[in-house]
C-alpha cells in the first residue's frame, strides 16, 4: 500500500492544481465582468447572482427532473443551468455578456456536464425556446411585459415559467413561493426572494400578454 501513495499524491496533486487553474479562470472572468457587465445596450438587467438555495427552489418549484429540457434567460455565471445538469436535466443558459458565458462554460467543463449544459452568448429575445420544457428567469421589472409576449409566442402549452421576484404581467400564477436568499442582503436590503410558477397558455393572439 505505501507504494501506491506517491502516485495517490500526484493524483491529488494534479487533481488539486485543476481545480485551482479553474477556479482562477472564473475569479479573472468574474473581475472583468463586474467591471463592463453592463455595458451592452441589449442587457435588460445587470449581473445578479442566484443564491444557490433560491436555484434549488426555482427547479424545486418547476419540479425540474431529469427529462426536462431548462432554459435560463439571463444566466449570468451559469448556475442554474449546471444545478439542472446536477439533476439529469439538459439546459441552456441564454446570456448577452461574453465573459460570463465564459465563466459558465469553464463550470460546465470542469463539472464534466457540458454535454448537458451549453451557454451561448445571445439576445435573449432571439433564443429559441421551441425544445424548453422550462424557463427560469430573473430580470429588470420593466422588461417582463416584452417577456412576458415572447414566452407566450414562443414556448409550447403548458412549458413550466419560474421567475425569480418579478411576476409576468397578464399571466396568473399557478404557485408563489417566498423563499431564504441571504445574499441578497447587502445587494438590496433584503433576505427573501419570491418565485412565481407558471404554465405557457395556449399560441395565439389570446396569448398575449394584455397591457
Amino acid at each position: 500500500m505505501a507504494r501506491d501513495a506517491p502516485a495517490r499524491m500526484t493524483r491529488a496533486t494534479a487533481a488539486a492544481r485543476s481545480l485551482c487553474g479553474v477556479a482562477l479562470l472564473v475569479a479573472a472572468l468574474a473581475a472583468g465582468s463586474a467591471a463592463g457587465s453592463d455595458d451592452d445596450p441589449r442587457r435588460i438587467a445587470p449581473y445578479a447572482a442566484t443564491d444557490d438555495a433560491v436555484t434549488e427552489a426555482m427547479l424545486d418549484l418547476a419540479r425540474v427532473a431529469a427529462s426536462d429540457h431548462v432554459v435560463d434567460l439571463g444566466s449570468g455565471d451559469g448556475r442554474i443551468v449546471l444545478a439542472a445538469a446536477r439533476r439529469g436535466a439538459s439546459g441552456v443558459g441564454v446570456e448577452i455578456d461574453a465573459r460570463l458565458v465564459a465563466i459558465a462554460q469553464a463550470r460546465a467543463a470542469h463539472e464534466r456536464l457540458a454535454e448537458r449544459a451549453r451557454f451561448v452568448q445571445q439576445d435573449l429575445f432571439e433564443a429559441d425556446l421551441s425544445q424548453a420544457t422550462v424557463v427560469t428567469l430573473y430580470l429588470f421589472p420593466a422588461a417582463m411585459a416584452r417577456v412576458a409576449d415572447k414566452l407566450a409566442a414562443s414556448l409550447a402549452p403548458g412549458t413550466r415559467v419560474v421567475s425569480h421576484d418579478f411576476p409576468l404581467p397578464g399571466w396568473p400564477a399557478l404557485r408563489v413561493a417566498v423563499v431564504d436568499a441571504p445574499g441578497k442582503r447587502d445587494a438590496i436590503g433584503t433576505q427573501t426572494a419570491t418565485l412565481y410558477l407558471y404554465a405557457a397558455p395556449s399560441r395565439g393572439p389570446a396569448a398575449r400578454a394584455p397591457r
